[in-house]
């Protein structure tokens, strides 16, 4: 269909005017500042070229629960929105600003009156991308902007932003055009999907027509036909949730078993009739135990469901006494404590498999946990899988008879065989528009071996997936001083506490979980100083503005 500017046709959406994109964002999920929530809503401006997938923008993490997906690839916000909220509640100019919901493509001239669903749009010279439907807010804006009822204003202004699913694949730049291509919908803009969606809840005739209008998401379309089958929904949860807490539940340990003489399989069950899930995609626990139930740890799961399932945990002598006392004092019959780590959803392993030509796992020791499941799947699956395992020993090679062992190949330090990432990691070439993907876990130095090569053989970050475990730390270390921006409050971190501790005895809700700086989670953002950084969770760009406060220690004085 040619464009139109019948703008003043009755019903027509207007055409929006040219445009350029203002800035171009991803972000890695991490804890929202103060409060148990997980969400990449804290997104970077990026600058040079940057690719497009069918999945987004390479390194962009998504909440795949509710973000993301080819449906929610990308996510754009009107930047003259800005002002307006700025104008209504005065005061938080440093919150409300390009980027402070989260978008990845910020431009000044479109928004939700004239950018219509289904809207096609090409951004610089090889991307092109099409409308799916409008953002849904929720509660975590709440919590982004430091008020309660943002969620909620958002919501009934319709100031949202959109979501995009990508057509064509290719790179994108700050200053780049953006230019509408074809218009499929042209009575149907973002603000007239709002008004039934949240104004006009119970008209049955347009809810018959939206339910068929082609291109509007999946998702969108849901929620029509349960209102045409049900009736609304209950908006409340979404827009006033206050955050999601851990949730300890009681487990049993069923069984104890020897794999190796370092390794024991452990089967808990749990206590609580709940119901019973499958496990998403590299799924983990975190467990509390010990003597006082002063002990957590995080632990991926072999296999089983959420009754039941099995870790697999090696006997560190050298760690901080978690996996000693796992080994020698948890009996079959004790009851623990066990929550729930990330447990990604179908969407997610989407993602990976759509942009892999090859599957190449690089595993180190008991890391080869973290990855069992997923080997097994897509061993089943017509997809090319390697599987390289570095052991002490055959005798200490965990769960081999699970591997593929016409995939395997085991590298058996006390035979001399050593793993030569060189060798196993090819260049990342495009193969019908897909690259080779990496994962790797194991010790530190491993993974910072991968880590390097990767980058400096080009991997996409989207193509290249760390499941960390690690050595040692206690992050103790020379005293320093810390500055929290937020509050104007200073505090000391002595020589036998680390940040986390500190900050956590303060008052300030830190979530943490690996406690050795692999997983990322205890991140907080530093804004002056030198920081030794320790851990291997962050990357260098990272690395300039945020520290893993579990681990990473300041030099003198530092302010976050």
């Amino acid at each position: 269909m040619s464009l139109t500017t019948e703008s003043s046709a009755v019903g027509l959406a207007p055409l929006p005017p040219a445009d350029t994109l203002l800035s171009l964002r991803t972000g890695k999920i991490r804890p929202l500042g103060g409060v148990n929530i997980r969400t990449a809503i804290n997104k970077r401006a990026r600058q040079g070229k940057w690719e497009v997938t069918p999945v987004g923008l390479v390194g962009d993490e998504q909440q795949f629960i509710h973000h993301g997906g080819h449906e929610k690839a990308l996510h754009q916000y009107c930047a003259a929105h800005y002002d307006v909220w700025n104008t209504e509640l005065p005061g938080r100019e440093d919150l409300f600003r390009i980027g402070g919901f989260g978008e990845n493509l910020s431009a000044m001239n479109m928004s939700e009156t004239n950018v219509c669903i289904g809207d096609i749009f090409r951004i610089g010279r090889d991307v092109i991308i099409q409308v799916s439907g409008p953002r849904q807010p929720c509660y975590k804006l709440n919590h982004r902007f430091q008020h309660k009822k943002i969620s909620a204003m958002t919501q009934s202004s319709g100031r949202t932003g959109w979501y995009y699913r990508v057509l064509e694949t290719g790179f994108i730049e700050q200053g780049d055009a953006m230019e509408l291509v074809e218009r499929i919908n042209p009575t149907w803009s973002l603000s007239r999907v709002q008004k039934y969606l949240y104004h006009e809840k119970d008209n049955i005739e347009t809810f018959q027509e939206l339910v068929s209008l082609p291109a509007l998401s999946e998702e969108m379309v849901g929620i029509f036909q349960d209102r045409l089958d049900h009736g609304t929904e209950d908006m409340s949860g979404r827009l006033e949730g206050d955050g999601v807490p851990v949730v300890w539940r009681p487990y049993k340990l069923a069984s104890k078993t020897e794999l190796t003489p370092r390794i024991k399989s452990f089967i808990l069950e749990s206590q609580e009739q709940n119901e019973d899930s499958e496990f998403g995609q590299f799924p983990f626990v975190r467990v509390q135990f010990g003597p006082d139930g002063n002990m957590s740890r995080a632990y991926s799961v072999v296999s089983g469901t959420t009754s039941r399932f099995e870790l697999g945990i090696a006997r560190d002598d050298n760690s901080r006494g978690g996996s000693i006392y796992l080994h020698d004092n948890l009996n079959v019959g004790d009851t623990i404590k066990v929550a729930s780590g990330h447990n990604a959803t179908g969407t997610q392993k989407e993602k990976m498999e759509t942009l892999a030509s090859k599957h190449i796992f690089i595993i180190g020791g008991i890391g080869v946990t973290a990855f069992l499941g997923e080997i097994e799947k897509l061993s089943r699956e017509p997809v090319e899988v390697e599987v390289h395992y570095a052991v002490r020993s055959r005798n200490d090679a965990a769960y081999l008879s699970r591997l593929p062992l016409d995939k395997t190949t085991i590298y058996a330090k006390d035979q001399g065989q050593r793993l030569i990432l060189s060798q196993i990691i090819p260049e990342p070439t495009v193969d019908k528009g897909r690259r080779p993907i990496v994962y790797c876990c194991g010790p530190t130095s491993l993974m910072n071996a991968c880590r390097n090569l990767t980058t400096d053989s080009g991997y996409p970050k989207a193509n290249v997936h760390f499941e960390e475990f690690g050595d040692a730390t206690t992050g103790t270390g020379d005293p320093f001083e810390v500055e929290i921006k937020s509050t104007g409050q200073t505090v000391q971190v002595p020589r036998e506490k680390s940040l986390l501790q500190v900050l956590s005895d303060a008052g300030f809700e830190i979530e943490s979980s690996c406690l050795v700086g692999n997983c990322g989670t205890c991140m907080v953002d530093y804004y002056k100083g030198d920081v030794d950084h320790k851990g291997v969770a962050l990357d260098e760009e990272q690395k300039k503005g945020y520290m893993l406060s579990c681990v990473s220690r300041g030099k003198g004085k530092i302010v976050i």
